[in-house]
């Protein structure tokens, strides 16, 4: 009775149960199976086992992270490639229901979250093909549009931080108002552009001597209404309960968890007047517990008595 059997194990591992797809295929012809995996089921890695954070180096994206050589790469943190491959892998499935809908066929997707992240690189990648330029790193500086100072600065407190950028002179000379140095303007280093541009570790070092006695929102506020893009590095809890720009845009939304009750998480960030998304569905609830909907699934979808329910769960089948 399904539309899609969605898997994200490694490759091979529904074959080895008897679950693949010409199995599932011989079941229901028209079976949407997709699965994904860090390398996908095919070519020269397939079939390797990964976690996202492997798939990011393989895809570049972790060299791509951090401050210029000789520093190493810091990577991104935390497994990227788990959203980003899971937003391609929900694409996928709603364009093989689509080609369902027009022809009738099924579909078997093999996704592989490395691929999306190559196509995350596209831009560096087609540099290095049409003009033969190596990506490096340049840490939080303006690559391409010049601004000087452009980085992230610290502020008071623990951990606390600020992003500052200046493009234009009129923005620099304001920086130099609201933090009480007005001459830097006139200091030879820092007179143009070309200047600040040469001698940008001078002038972060400069910037940061100031930055680090001020409180972070009150930097951000005061330098934004003197026309100065800044904004403040924010935490969890920052994003969560102090910024109001978020809480307008109603980006977190309350679901029930079975054992953790009410728990904020994201929302969906599309926001549609005629069909609104709910993040968590006409439920109302949060990811279930492991094994938790058995009864539900196997007894009312699938038609098994609880007896048998009960006799697969003491195999350990489900």
């Amino acid at each position: 009775m399904s539309d899609i059997v969605a898997e994200g194990f490694s490759p091979g591992v529904l074959d080895n149960w008897g679950l693949g797809y010409d199995v599932l295929r011989s079941i229901k012809p028209d079976i949407i199976y997709a699965q994904q995996s860090g390398m996908g089921a095919q070519g020269s890695y397939g079939r390797f086992r990964t976690v996202g954070p492997i798939a990011n180096s393989f895809s570049g994206l972790s060299e791509m992270s951090g401050l210029p050589e000789p520093a190493m790469p810091a990577g991104w943190g935390y497994s990227y490639l788990d959203w980003m491959g899971a937003y391609s892998f929900s694409l996928a499935m709603l364009s093989a229901l689509y080609h369902r809908e027009r022809t009738g066929e099924g579909q078997w997707i093999d996704a592989s979250q490395s691929e999306v992240g190559l196509f995350i690189n596209g831009t560096t990648i087609l540099d290095w093909s049409a003009n033969g330029r190596i990506w490096s790193r340049y840490g939080n500086r303006s690559p391409y549009k010049p601004a000087a100072p452009h980085g992230i600065y610290p502020c008071a407190g623990d951990d606390r931080w600020i992003a500052i950028a200046c493009f234009t002179e009129a923005e620099w000379q304001a920086l130099g108002t609201v933090a009480g140095h007005l001459g830097w303007a006139s200091e030879p280093r820092f007179s143009t552009l070309a200047g600040r541009l040469a001698h940008q570790d001078a002038l972060d070092a400069a910037v940061s001597e100031w930055t680090r006695a001020q409180d972070a929102y009150d930097a951000m506020h005061r330098l934004q209404r003197a026309g100065v893009p800044a904004g403040v590095c924010q935490t969890a809890g920052d994003r969560c309960d102090h910024d109001p720009q978020l809480a307008a845009l109603e980006w977190l939304t309350e679901v029930t968890g079975t054992k953790i009750g009410r728990w904020p998480i994201a929302e969906v960030p599309v926001k549609m007047s005629e069909s609104p998304a709910y993040i968590g569905g006409r439920i109302d609830r949060g990811a279930p517990c492991y094994g938790e909907d058995n009864h539900y699934v196997y007894g009312e979808l699938l038609g098994m008595s609880s007896r048998e329910i009960e006799e697969l769960a003491a195999e350990g089948v489900i």
